[in-house]
């Protein structure tokens, strides 16, 4: 025999139902007001910036990473206190306008900053990418553009100081400032197999996006007269883009395998991607 619903169970059902809604109503909310952190273009976190790939797109620090409010030493003066951040918990790098980059920081350190933050460090192939349209200017520098010659009032200057020095993806000070430590190390002159060339200027670069010829008297155009520093000897962390005070021979194609992972300099900082 079939069983009539009565009233008291209407009521439940509807009641259920107005609190099953409500609770859809309340997740969406939550995840609404989560999107509030994401950039304009639905794709990556606030201060980060989406760029096309060909072998995946991904997400990359708009600014060069500077130590974020918890951290101990806001403009770190040596490798012991960009320890002493790192060995705090709460310290992260941030990515922000108008702050100080993170500097005094080895390829190693950058790599567990990163790790911190939820990030990792560039390839050398993502941070090309990332750079591709940033003016790669060889003279007559002005506090707008890309600091490559002491251009701007502070070395190293503030993040986005120069208003021009803006890649097509969006990301700032890709070029001078500071150099960036990328992923990965070259090994006696040899990276994942490929043998690098001499120093020089950069004549043409291989699918890595790393330089595959050079010639150490005439500068390219094409390549924006970039310079590729490089010791064959033992292993050596990479950095790109310049410092402040490269000149003409920062830029996008610019590369500094020098330093080993452990080493530091003033004028060495990172940028994170995700």
């Amino acid at each position: 025999m079939a069983k009539f619903i009565g009233k008291k169970e209407i009521i439940v059902m509807i009641s259920a139902v107005i609190l099953t809604t409500a609770g859809i109503k309340a997740s969406d909310s939550f995840f609404n007001s989560a999107d509030k952190a994401i950039t304009p273009d639905g794709k990556c976190p606030v201060y980060m910036v989406h760029v096309v790939s060909a072998s995946g797109d991904f997400c990359i620090d708009q600014y060069e990473a500077s130590p974020g409010d918890d951290c101990s030493y806001q403009n770190p003066g040596g490798q012991n206190e960009t320890r002493i951040n790192l060995d705090f918990g709460k310290c992260q790098p941030v990515s922000k306008p108008n702050r100080v980059p993170w500097r005094y920081i080895s390829q190693d350190q950058a790599v567990l900053a990163c790790a911190k933050a939820g990030k990792r460090l560039p390839t050398n192939e993502e941070w090309f990418a990332a750079a591709l349209g940033t003016p790669d200017k060889i003279n007559s520098w002005t506090n707008d553009d890309c600091q490559v010659n002491n251009n701007w009032e502070e070395q190293p200057g503030a993040g986005g100081s120069g208003i021009n020095c803006r890649s097509a993806a969006g990301a700032f000070d890709m070029v001078g400032n500071v150099w960036e430590w990328v992923s990965g190390a070259v090994n006696n002159g040899k990276f994942e197999g490929q043998e690098l060339p001499e120093a020089g200027f950069i004549d043409s670069t291989g699918g890595n996006s790393l330089p595959a010829l050079t010639n150490k008297q005439s500068p390219n155009e094409n390549y924006y007269y970039d310079y590729f520093f490089i010791k064959h000897n033992g292993v050596r962390g990479m950095a790109r883009g310049g410092y402040w005070d490269n000149k003409s021979d920062a830029g996008q194609y610019s590369v500094y395998v020098v330093s080993p992972p452990s080493g530091v300099g003033q004028g060495t900082g990172f940028r994170c991607v995700k």
